[in-house]
C-alpha cells in the first residue's frame, strides 16, 4: 500500500468539491444498478491499486470505499473536525407500521435478522405512523444482504408492515 503522506501541493477547495459531488454521482449509480459490472470492475481494479478495496472487492466493497473516500475529501475541505473513521458498512433498514402493536410484534420477531434499535411514532406518510429501524452489518449490493432484506421485507409483511428503504447508520 502507498504511504498516506499528505500531498506536495494542496487540491484546490473547487476541485475538491466537485470530487466530492463526482463521488456521490458515482455511489448513487452503483447502488441504483445503473454501473456496468465492468465499469465495477476496472473502478474496483484502480481503488485496489492504492490499496482502498481488497482483492475480491465487488460492488458492495466498491459502494463503501466511495463512500470513505467522498468523506475523505470532504474532511479535507473542512466539513468536519476530526478526519472520519473508516465506514464500517453498517445500515439501518426502515419499516413502517400503521399501528404500534405491529411495530412491536416485528422487533420481537426481528433478532435473527438484524438488530431492532428503535420504534418511533412520528408522523410518517399515509398510513405509516410507526417506524422500526433495523440495523445489519451486511453490506448493501452484497448476496447477504439482499437475503437479510428479503427476510425482513417477508417478516415485516407478515406483521402488516412495509419497506421503507436502508441508509447508513448513525455513527
Amino acid at each position: 500500500m502507498p504511504p498516506d503522506d499528505d500531498s506536495p501541493h494542496p487540491l484546490g477547495q473547487r476541485d475538491a468539491a466537485a470530487l466530492v459531488g463526482l463521488l456521490a454521482v458515482l455511489e448513487g449509480h452503483l447502488i441504483t444498478g445503473d454501473l456496468d459490472r465492468h465499469v465495477i470492475d476496472h473502478l474496483n481494479s484502480r481503488l485496489r491499486i492504492d490499496g482502498l478495496v481488497g482483492r475480491d472487492a465487488g460492488p458492495a466493497e466498491l459502494r463503501l470505499a466511495l463512500a470513505d473516500l467522498n468523506h475523505r475529501v470532504r474532511y479535507a475541505l473542512g466539513e468536519y473536525d476530526e478526519p472520519p473513521a473508516p465506514g464500517t458498512g453498517e445500515v439501518e433498514q426502515y419499516f413502517g407500521f400503521s399501528l404500534r402493536s405491529d411495530a412491536q410484534a416485528f422487533t420481537e420477531a426481528v433478532p435473527s435478522a438484524g438488530t431492532p434499535v428503535a420504534v418511533d411514532g412520528r408522523a410518517y406518510d399515509g398510513d405509516v405512523g410507526w417506524q422500526v429501524a433495523v440495523r445489519t452489518t451486511a453490506l448493501p449490493l452484497s448476496a447477504e444482504f439482499d437475503l437479510v432484506q428479503q427476510r425482513l421485507r417477508a417478516l415485516a409483511a407478515a406483521h402488516g408492515g412495509r419497506d421503507g428503504g436502508w441508509g447508513n447508520a448513525p455513527a
